[in-house]
């Protein structure tokens, strides 16, 4: 299985909403997150994409690891439209960075299906979920039971061909200004086209911290065996897309 995962190292100081600005800090959060998902054992191939063109030298060290893992990997770095996602938002260089995945990744070719899961996080659970995915579906969970209206762009997973086809462009769309982050984007389009959406068939247990806000991402894994069990029942969709 493929897992794309994203990332700016090195954000513009223009950027808002940006609680870790530190390039360093940031490169060394990166790889502590690749370095798991390579020994996890979940993934075949890693792409990780980069949108400040910090350049692939940078995570050279990993290859050998990747290697010993029996994980092809491969490193995407590119100068992404910082006015633009300064002018937009976060969401807009992720859309990019997807984007120039999309037509960029040599790993990418011949393959499906992929997971996508936002850089510096660690999903604890990851090799029981990509045990259990199904490669016609299109996996999204709520962020949480508080909030019913928007899907978490934190991790997510779909083919291939329907990501380009019909979430690859909107990413323009974005206007954190205005609200209109990129999970209202997809939201919209998963419900205006009519996808049929999954939830993970396990709940991710998701650690890290959030480069926007600051927030430091825990679980209790007591909860979490709770929400497998709920997760059956499709209930961390949108009303629009749960089971009948």
């Amino acid at each position: 299985m493929l897992a794309i995962i994203t990332g700016t190292i090195c954000p513009s100081g223009d950027m808002k909403q940006l609680a870790i600005c530190n390039a360093e800090e940031r490169l060394e959060q990166y790889k502590k997150s690749l370095r798991f998902f390579i020994g996890s054992g979940a993934f075949s191939k890693i792409v990780f994409a980069e949108n400040s063109n910090y350049g692939a030298k940078a995570l050279e060290d990993l290859s050998d690891y990747a290697r010993k893992n029996r994980v092809q990997l491969e490193i995407l770095s590119f100068a992404g439209n910082t006015v633009q996602s300064i002018l937009q938002g976060k969401g807009y260089g992720e859309g990019e960075i997807m984007q120039y995945v999309m037509e960029h990744s040599e790993l990418l070719k011949g393959e499906a299906f992929f997971v996508k899961i936002t850089g510096r996080l660690q999903v604890h659970n990851i090799r029981e979920i990509t045990k259990k995915l199904k490669d016609q579906r299109t996996y999204f969970n709520i962020p949480n039971r508080t909030r019913k209206d928007i899907y978490d762009t934190r991790i997510y997973a779909m083919p291939i061909e329907q990501f380009r086809e019909k979430f690859m462009p909107v990413y323009t769309q974005v206007m954190d200004d205005e609200g209109v982050y990129l999970e209202h984007v997809y939201t919209r389009q998963i419900v205006n086209r009519g996808i049929r959406v999954y939830n993970f068939p396990v709940y991710p247990r998701i650690e890290g911290i959030s480069g926007s806000r600051g927030t430091i991402y825990v679980y209790s894994e007591w909860k979490c065996k709770i929400r497998d069990m709920i997760s059956r029942f499709n209930y961390y969709t949108i009303k629009k897309n749960r089971k009948r």
